[in-house]
């Protein structure tokens, strides 16, 4: 049966896995994931004072998790530039809005766009191989990296911790339910990984048919 205490005791890797497969553009649900761990922690330990240093090796393994995936994508846009920003906005359901609204942020705000770019969806993916591509420092990326990541783990574990005694009856309600409880969870999970598969797929098709058919009116008015 999955209790608070199970999740909190394997919590570290849980987070680490969740935020590293985040980074990497798969679409994990990361920040329910952290706000469950943070209600974990705060639900299993008796006081604040035994609660902060829990606290602490979640928010150090998210911020792991989360800077290895995007070392990766930094370095793939240092090496391969534009290649790299393409694929990764291939993860995003419009190519072109993807490159220049992330170039926009970026000319305003440059490396510091790190630091709150994991509140923007799609955003972080983005502008971490930009500034591989924009040539930055990689002791300012890896800064500023870290810094955003600390941030936003640290708003979902508070959240977590702050709503703990409502999740702590939503634990007690799946406790009751049993292995059931664990279909139920995959099945939401794997719904919502198909839904955003599917979601991204028929954007993708809409926007290749309106590019087309905005070339095609170009042609059409220069001949």
């Amino acid at each position: 049966m999955v209790s608070h205490e199970l999740i909190a005791h394997y919590g570290v890797l849980v987070v680490f896995l969740n935020v590293l497969g985040a980074s990497l553009g798969l679409p994990v649900p990361v920040m329910p994931t952290l706000i469950t761990i943070g209600a974990s922690c705060a639900i299993a330990t008796p006081s604040a004072s035994a609660m902060l240093p829990q606290m602490a090796v979640m928010l150090a393994a998210a911020v792991a998790g989360g800077v290895l995936g995007d070392l990766i994508w930094f370095q793939g846009g240092k090496r391969y530039g534009e290649r790299t920003l393409h694929t990764v906005c291939s993860l995003s359901l419009s190519r072109e809005s993807c490159i220049t609204r992330t170039e926009n942020f970026f000319s305003r705000w440059g490396v510091r766009l790190l630091i709150v770019a994991r509140f923007v969806p799609g955003l972080s993916l983005v502008s971490v191989p930009l500034c591989g591509a924009m040539a930055v420092r990689f002791r300012s990326f890896l800064w500023h990296d870290c810094a955003g990541v600390a941030l936003w783990a640290s708003a979902g574990l508070i959240i977590g911790g702050i709503l703990s005694s409502q999740i702590e009856r939503i634990f007690a309600m799946l406790s009751e339910l049993g292995w059931h409880a664990l279909l139920i969870a995959g099945s939401a999970l794997a719904l919502y990984v198909l839904y955003r598969y599917c979601r991204r797929a028929m954007m993708a098709r809409t926007l290749r048919k309106a590019q087309i058919g905005v070339e095609s009116l170009q042609e059409f008015l220069e001949h």
